[in-house]
């Protein structure tokens, strides 16, 4: 949503071709209603007719009948200032999806014990088409200059979560993955494309990686993929802190592997699966 980059905002509807035409096999009124929920974000709460106008290429008129649409379902509201906000009742359309992760119920209790280890956040993140969307935090200490929430998003290819849940993938996927990121983010992948693969190949062998503030420089984070679901959902699990108090070597040699032990004991669960199985010592 507007005041974050496009991978921040979610997945891309990715409703048009190369030309900027809308493929006329999809709603185009579906499309610009969604997209014009996602204009909004934390620094972006209310916005008016004009500003929605503005930024979705849109005329006035059009506008208007797309806010008193979503209005009318309950997804849109206006303030005391006569500007737009988010309604509540958008909440209620993502209960369905965390409702079909009861898994992540036995994931909160190793989360809060690494929050509070490191003293920082632990999140769970699940990959969702570019981008990869946080379903779980625990821990939010005193300070913190990024606390992740539930439905926040960020990239693939530029941090230690997305690196992880990259390697969850079995080669054809990952390939194509990759290929994909490499189109919708062309400059930025170049930017990163040592680093992602690096990572990828790290989680694969030790199980873990970590990423000095690729993503959001004032924070340091380690990653370690849990793998599959049954229904196909790619799960990673990571830890953060500032930047001002991370220690390169505390990450490597005690963080990260830790990360990866306490993914490897939640597979053994059985709701997760790696691909080509995995080692006795917790690596594939």
């Amino acid at each position: 949503m507007s005041g974050e980059s496009s991978a921040e905002r979610g997945p891309k509807a990715g409703p048009a071709s190369d030309s900027g035409a809308i493929d006329p096999s999809l709603s185009s009124t579906l499309i610009r209603g969604i997209e014009l929920l996602r204009c909004f974000g934390p620094a972006d709460q209310a916005l008016s007719n004009a500003e929605l106008a503005r930024r979705l290429g849109l005329n006035r008129p059009t506008v208007s009948r797309l806010c008193k649409t979503l209005i009318h379902l309950g997804y849109l509201r206006r303030d005391a200032k006569e500007t737009f906000r988010l309604a509540p009742q958008l909440l209620a359309l993502t209960y369905p999806v965390l409702s079909a992760m009861p898994w992540r119920h036995a994931v909160l209790h190793p989360m809060r014990e690494l929050a509070q280890m490191c003293a920082g956040n632990s999140s769970l993140g699940v990959m969702s088409g570019d981008v990869f969307v946080h379903i779980q935090t625990a821990g939010n200490p005193p300070g913190w200059p990024h606390i992740p929430d539930i439905g926040q998003t960020g990239p693939l290819h530029r941090s230690a979560l997305g690196w992880s849940l990259l390697s969850v993938l079995p080669e054809p996927e990952r390939a194509a993955k990759i290929a994909d990121l490499q189109s919708l983010h062309p400059e930025g992948f170049a930017a990163s494309a040592e680093k992602t693969h690096a990572a990828i190949a790290r989680c694969l062998k030790e199980g873990f990686c970590v990423s000095y503030g690729d993503w959001r420089p004032d924070l340091v984070a380690a990653a370690a993929p849990l793998g599959r679901t049954e229904d196909g959902l790619c799960v990673a699990l990571a830890c953060a802190v500032p930047q001002y108090r991370a220690e390169a070597d505390y990450f490597e040699t005690d963080l990260g592997p830790r990360l990866a032990s306490a993914a490897a004991s939640l597979r053994y669960s059985g709701v997760f699966t790696l691909a080509g199985g995995e080692a006795s010592n917790g690596r594939r």
